[in-house]
C-alpha cells in the first residue's frame, strides 16, 4: 500500500490561533483532495516559532483528524522538529491524550505527546525496520506476540503506524517508499 503524500513546507512563524487555524484549514484541504490513504508531511524546518496555541490549532488537530476513525487512513508526519517547537507541540498533544510521529532537524525519529515507554519501544523499533510483522518483532524486543500485537493496533488507531495487510509500516517508511518531493528531486540534480 503506497499513500499519497501531501508535503507542506511553512515559512513563518506560527503564533496566532487564526494563523494556526488558517494553515490547519489549508493542510486539511490537501488531504480532502487525496481522496484515498494520504500521509501528510508538514516540515517546520524554516518555521523560527510556534507558540502554543498555534501547536493546538495545527499540530493536535490535526492529529485529531488522523485518529478519528471516520476518517481512517489519514496519517501526519512532522519534520523538521527543533528543540524550540518540542514545548508547545508536547502541550498541546499532551493535554488532549494524543500523540505524532515526527523527525528533529537531523532527521532523528521523534514520538511526541502521551505514550507509555512500551509504546514508545514498540514505535522506535518498527522506525528502524520500517516494515514489519507483530511476531518478529516481538521476537526482537522479547516481548509476548500477543502484547506486541495490542500495541501495533493502538499505533495503528492513533495513526502512527500504517497496517498493510498482516505487515506494521512506518510513516518514514512509507515516506521513503514515495520517494523525494518534486522540489528536492530537482535540487539533487
Amino acid at each position: 500500500m503506497r499513500p499519497a503524500i501531501a508535503h507542506t513546507r511553512l515559512f513563518s512563524y506560527l503564533v496566532t490561533r487564526p494563523t494556526g487555524r488558517t494553515v490547519r484549514t489549508n493542510v486539511e484541504r490537501q488531504i480532502a483532495a487525496a481522496g484515498r490513504t494520504v500521509l501528510a508531511v508538514l516540515d517546520l524546518r524554516h518555521v523560527p516559532v510556534i507558540d502554543f496555541s498555534c501547536a493546538d490549532e495545527v499540530v493536535a488537530k490535526l492529529v485529531l483528524l488522523a485518529s478519528d476513525p471516520s476518517t481512517r487512513r489519514r496519517f501526519v508526519l512532522f519534520r523538521g522538529i527543533a528543540e524550540h517547537h518540542l514545548e508547545p507541540i508536547e502541550s498541546a498533544l499532551r493535554r488532549q491524550g494524543l500523540a505524532a510521529a515526527g523527525e528533529s532537524a537531523d532527521g532523528q525519529p521523534l514520538l511526541m505527546g502521551a505514550l507509555d515507554s512500551g509504546t514508545v519501544a514498540v514505535w522506535r523499533e518498527i522506525w528502524v525496520l520500517g516494515r514489519t510483522r507483530a511476531s518478529p518483532l516481538a521476537n526482537r524486543l522479547d516481548l509476548p506476540v500477543e502484547r506486541v500485537r495490542g500495541v501495533l493496533e493502538d499505533l495503528v488507531t492513533r495513526a502512527l503506524v500504517i497496517r498493510d495487510g498482516d505487515r506494521y509500516v512506518s510513516l518514514g517508511r512509507a515516506l521513503r517508499d514515495a520517494g523525494p518531493p518534486p522540489d528536492e528531486e530537482r535540487e539533487d540534480r
